[in-house]
């Protein structure tokens, strides 16, 4: 469980090579990536066509293979947090909450998160159910973390950001690849991939495995999170013709996790149990990408996939999914100044449920579909200097109807090293299958406690209306980049969001139950009686200060004011609870040394500030982590590595769910060796 031996031989073995001169002759490798490479790098997501990193007009960040790598991340939420802006708070060792720019929680509903742009949005919960998605992250090319809203391109949910998950191509992952760990939180982990060549293109078939510990509660009792899975995936891309280039891919996993949380219970004289539950995942999906590049210098891409998923919540519900998708794009280059793109889209999903105990959930089955169509444009007013970008994407969905989503942005470049940019957005988020259809006991209170002077259990019960309206957000950004050397630039980007119409629930009538218990039901009705603001900055460094040493300051605050639009008490209850989902600071510090004979001694050390005040009962206190990495190659095939992660305490809390409510879980002090053998 605890690993305080295996984080001080961290700490010993990286201060110890940290501390080796270096010198430009005996320094046998470069940096993985410099500044200048990054200033390179190719972001695809923000207007969904090519462009270097400094010529978008969003507030972008690339967390490339190299930084996960150096991270010593072990899965996709560990990586995220290496993104400025983005909150990642563990609620287990098998759960996360995951957003950006507030309005954290379980389900992060205004974070629209893809893999190679297949949405891996839940519609059930409005989110990402994390401990299912992943993939080798040997695997990923780079994950473009965009904030600030991007439904123009990518359609309603993507409200907060998008965060899309790029795989690498199948001829850059040639030969075999063979990685095996183990350690006090990541118990065991293992993965093998063999990439080969066909008579017109390349392939790839991968398969990763894991098991991690549990973490304890506030008493020092195991939580319950325990967490396996098992996935295999494939990806081949090959050329049909010299224009015409094609891509398969495709993934299947099971992932059985533990959960505990507490329920309402009329036999209990606490009015509430703990109940501790398994949870069984699988499924698997098949994406298909076409791309043209035509006569005429446009180029086209089509892309389908098929999505199926099987959850199993012991006590709680089954729910069976598959998700069809397909998306079309065509970029027109008009002129040397003009560049326009325009596309259609259209999804459909279909689901099981079956739902019994704590969750009822009717109809049992339904379907949802959604058909889209954008265009981009893209116009150069002043070459060079000043750039205007319109975009809207026109939605119907079965869910919330008809919903225009645009966007405007305009980029001035007084000179190659500066940019100045700045964006008005409309986005919308759609309710969730169970926000319409679901009926939940969400609390109990005894007879006698506060807010109960009845002498029956007074029960709180989520009554499904059927009738709530999409989420909605005008959000407005500008940011500032400068490259003051080809070794120092500086990203600054604010913003101002307006939401209404935000999910929340008024109090309804009450009548007298006697199944299974006697007790007084107080229904509550799902409505959209919230509205908030935000506002805050985000800051990022990029310094080289030698050729083999990079440093990775970054700095964000956030201040977001939720507010009740009636009087009822359970809708400022609601409003409160969304003003202490977020942390207002949050700062890192990451240094990645290149020692000579192929050594590396990663440090990363983050602060996130206190969730609500002392008097909430969602309150978590600030904290500060380190994470330490060292690796050594004695050959250029075979990498060793020592990681210790949360060195700083032997364990702490980061975010207390609202919905299914538990004990508090703390994450502890941690620690991993692993080896890496590619040939």
């Amino acid at each position: 469980m605890r690993s305080s031996s295996l984080a001080c031989l961290t700490l010993s073995l990286t201060l110890t090579l940290s501390s080796v001169p270096a010198s430009a002759d005996d320094r046998e490798d470069p940096p993985d990536i410099s500044l200048e490479d990054l200033l390179g790098v190719e972001v695809t997501s923000a207007s969904r066509k090519t462009e270097r990193l400094h010529e978008v007009a969003a507030a972008v960040f690339v967390i490339s293979r190299e930084d996960i790598e150096r991270s010593g991340a072990t899965n996709i939420p560990q990586a995220l947090r290496l993104a400025p802006g983005v909150e990642v708070a563990s609620l287990a060792n098998n759960r996360w909450a995951v957003s950006v720019r507030g309005f954290n929680n379980r389900f992060g509903n205004k974070l629209l998160v893809l893999m190679d742009g297949r949405s891996i949005y839940s519609p059930l919960f409005s989110g990402v159910l994390w401990e299912y998605e992943d993939t080798l992250l040997e695997d990923i090319d780079r994950i473009e973390v965009i904030r600030g809203p991007g439904a123009a391109m990518w359609g309603a949910n993507a409200v907060n950001g998008v965060i899309n998950i790029i795989t690498r191509r199948a001829r850059d992952t040639q030969g075999n690849l063979l990685v095996a760990g183990a350690g006090s939180e990541e118990r065991l982990l293992g993965a093998f991939r063999h990439g080969g060549q066909t008579a017109d293109g390349h392939f790839r078939v991968w398969g990763k495995a894991y098991k991690r510990d549990e973490a304890v509660d506030t008493y020092g009792h195991t939580g319950n999170d325990y967490s396996r899975a098992a996935r295999v995936g494939f990806r081949s891309d090959w050329s049909a013709a010299a224009n015409h280039r094609l891509t398969l891919s495709g993934q299947a996993y099971t992932a059985p996790t533990g959960d505990a949380f507490t329920v309402a219970d009329t036999t209990s004289p606490q009015g509430f149990s703990l109940s501790k539950r398994r949870q069984d995942g699988k499924g698997g999906h098949l994406l298909g990408r076409s791309e043209w590049s035509l006569a005429d210098g446009s180029d086209a891409a089509l892309q389908a996939y098929v999505d199926y998923s099987n959850i199993d919540l012991q006590g709680a519900f089954t729910e069976q999914r598959t998700t069809a998708d397909v998306d079309f794009q065509h970029r027109i280059p008009l002129s040397e100044r003009h560049d326009l793109i325009w596309g259609l889209g259209y999804r459909y999903s279909s689901d099981h449920i079956g739902s019994g105990g704590i969750i009822s959930i009717a109809p049992k089955s339904s379907s949802f579909n959604l058909a889209s169509a954008f265009v981009y444009d893209d116009i150069t007013l002043s070459p060079e200097t000043l750039r205007l970008m319109l975009g809207l994407r026109l939605e119907n969905s079965s869910l919330a109807g008809f919903e225009p989503l645009p966007n405007v942005r305009l980029m001035w470049t007084p000179s190659p090293t500066q940019t100045l940019w700045g964006s008005v957005s409309r986005a919308v988020r759609i309710p969730s299958r169970a926000e319409l259809d679901a009926q939940v006991d969400i609390a109990l209170l005894p007879p006698g406690a506060p807010g109960n002077p009845t002498p029956l259990p007074l029960v709180t019960r989520n009554v499904p209306s059927g009738d709530l309206q999409p989420e909605t957000v005008i959000a407005y950004d500008i940011g500032f980049r400068q490259r003051f050397s080809t070794s120092l630039s500086l990203d600054i980007t604010a913003f101002y969001n307006q939401y209404d119409e935000l999910r929340s629930a008024s109090l309804g009538d009450r009548r007298l139950t006697f199944t299974p218990a006697p007790a007084i039901i107080q229904n509550i009705f799902p409505d959209n009686s919230i509205k908030a603001h935000t506002h805050g900055f985000e800051v990022a460094v990029d310094w080289n200060p030698l050729s083999w040493w990079r440093i990775q300051p970054s700095y964000s605050a956030l201040r977001l004011t939720a507010e009740a639009k009636n009087d009822d008490p359970f809708s400022q209850t609601n409003a409160r609870l969304i003003n202490d989902s977020s942390p207002q600071q949050q700062a890192a510090l990451r240094s990645s040394m290149s020692l000579p004979n192929r050594q590396q001694f990663d440090f990363w050390l983050r602060y996130v500030g206190k969730l609500g005040d002392r008097n909430s009962a969602f309150a978590v206190p600030a904290y500060t982590t380190l994470d330490l990495r060292y690796a050594w190659r004695p050959t250029r095939d075979f990498e060793l590595s020592v990681v210790g992660q949360n060195l700083l305490d032997n364990n702490h809390p980061e975010f207390i769910p609202s919905l299914l409510p538990s004990e508090t879980i703390e994450l502890q002090r941690g620690g991993y060796v692993k080896a890496r053998w590619q040939f």
